[in-house]
């Protein structure tokens, strides 16, 4: 892995934790859109070599929200040399109604 997706990587998780607090309500689809609109891209980048796969984050959030998991945290890179649709991003997922029950922190 390149030193500047290793970086990319590690700002997106970093900015995605400080936003967090455990008491915050889910994303509404909106506050999603807002801060990461590469998350509803339904087509990978056209520079994108033809051998990678897309997987859509669209279908992949709502099989999360059909098995009980809400967003509560989303992220993005920025991007000078593309769209905004087609950035690395980030989100964090929650239990709708968390069955384990611990003193100090909040299974995602």
């Amino acid at each position: 892995m390149s030193t500047n997706v290793t970086t990319a990587s590690q700002s997106l998780i970093d900015s995605s934790h400080s936003a967090v607090s455990a008491f915050e309500r889910p994303l509404d689809p909106g506050q999603l859109r807002e801060r990461s609109p590469a998350a509803l891209s339904d087509a990978p980048d056209p520079r994108t070599s033809p051998t990678y796969a897309f997987l859509s984050t669209q279908e992949i959030a709502a099989a999360l929200l059909d098995v009980g998991f809400v967003p509560f945290s989303a992220a993005q890179a920025p991007t000078r040399r593309t769209s905004p649709l087609f950035a690395p991003h980030v989100i964090r997922f929650r239990r709708r109604y968390e069955t384990v029950t611990l003193r100090d922190c909040i299974p995602e």
